[in-house]
């Protein structure tokens, strides 16, 4: 058996905040599809921020390397020598680019896997998955059992262009060694992406692009499959009766009484009671959200009849109602 590893550097499109030690490798494995899989989070060599009384200095991480692994069956062709005393690959080339797409497809799923945790578990926003296609998987370094590099005889010139990076921060928590378990956990399993927190990283993202209409009717479309799928979960006689109703154009609920009075009468205390403030945040985004189906303007009523205009330092302030409401979800979820 022939060990061979292809290694991958890749850039990403927005940074990962992590507050850990100097000596800290961050180093993760799993085995993927038959591969030994192994990703490192590599710090930027610049600015750190570490507020009076933390541990560790918080910075960010820019890059991943990935590396896949596995045995195969035989050691790739000897590298020849041309009549001018050159390389030929001619016997070497195919053999790698016979194996190749495996080990950049684990490459690729190993990333995305890292990708999805940051994105959805630790709120980074700005981050895209890769693709097959992706130029960053182009051109591995192979090496063998004793890390030594072998020439593949493939070559593909690929220019990759970086998104802009932003500073804002929308509820983006800071990668501690607490984390660690989780992240193995999702690197070796993936996560199972709820459909609401991917309506909230998309309004986390339209917020920081700007795009402020997209991102009120994105977190009210999380905060509404949020709500309905706990209350009416498939399978159960409550989610049953609701599709029915609704199938037939017979009901219409709205999620401020379902987290109101038929949450109380559920389990006895409502989100209205629990935090006032932010179930009339709630009302507002969901107020602002009809303006903006119906007119496309960034506006609500209170309830004296006073207009205001949204603008976002008002979606900041709802997105920490969404979260107590989405804390607060879990904790009672049927």
């Amino acid at each position: 058996m022939y060990r061979l590893t292809a290694s991958y550097r890749i850039e990403l499109p927005n940074w990962l905040r992590v507050k850990r030690a100097e000596d800290d490798l961050l180093r993760y494995t799993a085995v993927i599809e038959g591969f030994d899989t192994e990703v490192i989070l590599v710090r930027n060599g610049g600015a750190s921020i570490k507020k009076e009384g933390e541990k560790h200095e918080t910075r960010a991480i820019t890059r991943i390397d990935v590396s896949v692994s596995r045995d195969e069956d035989s050691a790739p062709p000897g590298v020849a020598v041309n009549e001018k005393g050159g390389s030929n690959f001619t016997d070497r080339a195919p053999w790698f680019d016979e194996r190749e797409p495996e080990y950049r497809r684990v490459a690729v799923k190993a990333v995305n896997r890292v990708i999805h945790f940051f994105k959805y578990e630790m709120n980074t926003p700005r981050l895209r998955e890769f693709s097959m296609h992706d130029a960053q998987f182009d051109n591995p370094e192979w090496t063998n059992r004793d890390g030594e590099k072998l020439q593949s005889g493939l070559v593909k010139f690929t220019v990759s262009l970086l998104p802009f990076r932003d500073r804002g921060l929308l509820g983006e928590k800071d990668f501690t060694e607490n984390e660690d378990t989780a992240l193995g956990d999702a690197l070796q399993n993936d996560l199972d992406i709820k459909t609401h927190r991917e309506f909230l990283s998309d309004a986390q993202t339209s917020i920081l692009n700007g795009k402020l209409r997209r991102a009120i009717l994105e977190m009210a479309i999380a905060c509404e499959v949020a709500v309905k799928g706990a209350f009416f979960a498939k399978g159960s006689v409550a989610g049953a009766a609701y599709e029915y109703l609704e199938n037939k154009k017979n009901l219409r609920v709205r999620v401020l009484e379902l987290v109101g009075g038929a949450a109380k009468a559920a389990f006895g205390e409502s989100f209205k009671d629990v935090d006032p403030g932010a179930y009339t945040h709630i009302d507002f985004l969901f107020r602002t959200r009809n303006k903006v189906a119906h007119r496309g303007e960034m506006f609500y009523l209170d309830d004296e009849n006073n207009e205001h205009q949204v603008d976002r330092s008002i979606l900041e302030t709802w997105w920490e109602s969404v979260d107590k409401l989405m804390e607060w979800i879990a904790k009672h979820r049927v």
